[in-house]
């Protein structure tokens, strides 16, 4: 893909701002974490790198693509601190669960704010650089995976081998993928397990953050390889849950494009789109099925303990 060339309103860094309430009330949380749970703290640190990584990835080829991106922040709500650079703004938010890069023109018919062109747009681009966009987040998340299993199998065994990075990756995969099939294909067997005596009636389930933060203590306690595969693991299934095809995935807006320029050559119509937001009923049912199972593993983790 040729390097497209972006005009930045302003060059260099400007308008930088720090919010000194939401930043005391930050460090007070992360001081908190850091006396007396720890725990927390660790799995916090494994998620910063993911997200900011797989967010890393959407940027690049954004901006490799002829898109320009308006923000690129590490959490959600009020900001903490920030700054302009190159017509993007960089920075901190106070609720840390997730991460974003702003790109407009997502769907076909939205509107752009003042000083967005429509060149700068997402639905600008070409669809291999749309597309391009969309899985370099997943795909970044799976290639570091691949690194890090690479690393401890190194240093377990002595031997330098990128296949055995590869191997536990599938090993993920398929792990995840059942799990979810589990769900879909009988969840009430989850929901029967909340009323169960023992642990073995739990079926094959997703953790919640309450046994993340166990795991990565864990993990950390244990020395570097263990630390690596636990951080391989979340990476992994990070970047493969994002590839499934259901709004509001990167999976999803994947779909759409290959959907839309398949249209395109057989109506040989290159004006045909496929307006993602239509599929916006089907992203509130996903987010609730994701709700419903984070809910359900936070059930069983309190009832039968983590499994550490």
């Amino acid at each position: 893909m040729t390097p497209a060339v972006i005009s930045d309103p302003t060059p260099g860094f400007t308008n930088f701002r720090a919010n000194p309430f939401w930043a005391l009330a930050t460090v007070a949380v992360l001081l908190a974490s850091f006396l007396w749970a720890q725990k927390f703290l660790y799995l916090l640190a494994f998620l910063a790198v993911i997200i900011l990584v797989h967010e890393a990835g959407h940027w690049f080829f954004a901006r490799r693509a002829g898109m320009r991106p308006t923000e690129f922040f590490w959490g959600f709500g009020p900001e903490i601190v920030g700054v302009d650079y190159n017509g993007c703004r960089y920075g901190l938010k106070a609720v840390f669960l997730g991460g974003y890069v702003k790109l407009w023109g997502m769907t076909p018919t939205s509107d752009l704010p003042e000083g967005i062109e429509e060149a700068d747009t997402y639905r600008a681009a070409s669809h291999g650089g749309r597309l391009a966009t969309i899985l370099a987040g997943p795909f970044t998340n799976l290639a570091l995976a691949v690194v890090v299993f690479s690393w401890a199998h190194y240093l377990d065994t002595g031997a330098i081998s990128l296949m055995a990075g590869v191997d536990y990756l599938w090993a993920v995969i398929v792990g995840t993928s059942q799990a979810l099939w589990g769900f879909v294909a009988s969840p009430d067997s989850y929901i029967g397990a909340m009323f169960a005596d023992n642990a073995d009636a739990v079926p094959n389930r997703f953790v919640s953050p309450l046994a993340q933060a166990d795991i990565t203590d864990y993990a950390v306690n244990a020395g570097l390889s263990i630390s690596l595969q636990w951080f391989g693991i979340l990476n992994a299934a990070v970047g493969f849950v994002n590839l499934l095809p259901l709004p509001p995935l990167d999976g999803s807006h994947a779909f759409v494009t290959v959907t839309e320029k398949a249209r395109q050559i057989l109506q040989r119509d290159k004006s045909v789109t496929v307006n993602v937001a239509r599929l916006e009923p089907l992203a509130y049912v996903t987010l609730a099925a994701l709700i419903l199972l984070s809910a359900n593993a936070l059930v069983l983790d309190i009832l039968f303990g983590t499994p550490v």
